[in-house]
C-alpha cells in the first residue's frame, strides 16, 4: 500500500529536522503551508546531499540571502511515508527550485517468492505507483534549507579520524586498531 501524494506550489517553509539524540536521530523533511503540515521521513545522507545541492543551485541562480523559517519543526511529527528518492529541478527565469520526493516502496518482502516468479511479477506490475511530494521553493528558502541541513548533519556524532565511522558517547571500536 502506498501513501498519499502532495503538491505544494507555494510554501511557508520546507525544513530538514531531527527528532532524538545523535546516534538515534530520525531525520524528517517537513513542509508547511498555512495550517497544512506534511512530514516525510528520510536518511541523514539524503538530508545532507539535498541541502548541499540546493545551496549550490540557489547560489548559481543568483541568491545568497537565506529566507529563514521562524516556526521550526511543528510537532508532533508524524511521517506520511519514507522517502526513497529525491530529484531537483529549477526555473531560472522565475527564480524557483522544484524538489520531488518519491516514496520508498519495497519490491519484494522477506519470505516472499523469488522476484522472477510469474505470479510475483504480475503482482508488482499491478501495484499502484509510489506516492510523490512536489515542493516549489524560492531561492532564499533553498539557501535557508541548505544551511539548516548542513548544521543538522554536523551536529551528529563526530567521525573517527582513522575509519570515518561515528564515535558514540561510549567510545568507538575502530577496525583500524585491530
Amino acid at each position: 500500500m502506498t501513501g498519499r501524494s502532495f503538491h505544494f506550489d507555494e510554501l511557508d517553509s520546507l525544513i530538514p529536522a531531527t527528532v532524538g539524540e545523535p546516534g538515534s536521530r530520525i531525520f524528517y523533511l517537513q513542509a508547511r503551508r498555512g495550517d497544512e503540515v506534511v512530514s516525510l521521513r528520510l536518511e541523514k545522507e539524503q538530508v545532507g546531499m539535498l541541502g548541499q545541492y540546493l545551496g549550490q543551485l540557489a547560489q548559481a541562480l543568483g541568491s545568497t540571502e537565506p529566507e529563514r523559517d521562524v516556526t521550526g519543526l511543528v510537532e508532533p511529527v508524524n511521517a506520511e511515508w519514507v522517502v526513497g528518492s529525491l530529484s531537483v529541478g529549477a526555473d531560472e527565469s522565475a527564480g524557483l527550485i522544484f524538489v520531488t520526493a518519491e516514496e520508498l516502496v519495497a519490491d519484494v518482502e522477506d519470505g516472499d517468492e523469488e522476484p522472477f516468479d510469474p505470479d510475483v511479477i504480475e503482482e508488482l506490475l499491478g501495484a499502484p505507483d509510489a506516492a510523490e511530494a512536489h515542493f516549489t521553493l524560492r531561492l532564499g528558502q533553498a539557501i535557508a534549507f541548505a544551511e539548516l541541513a548542513m548544521d543538522l548533519v554536523r551536529a551528529g556524532r563526530p567521525p573517527c579520524q582513522l575509519c570515518g565511522r561515528p564515535i558514540g558517547p561510549e567510545g568507538h571500536a575502530c577496525p583500524r586498531w585491530n
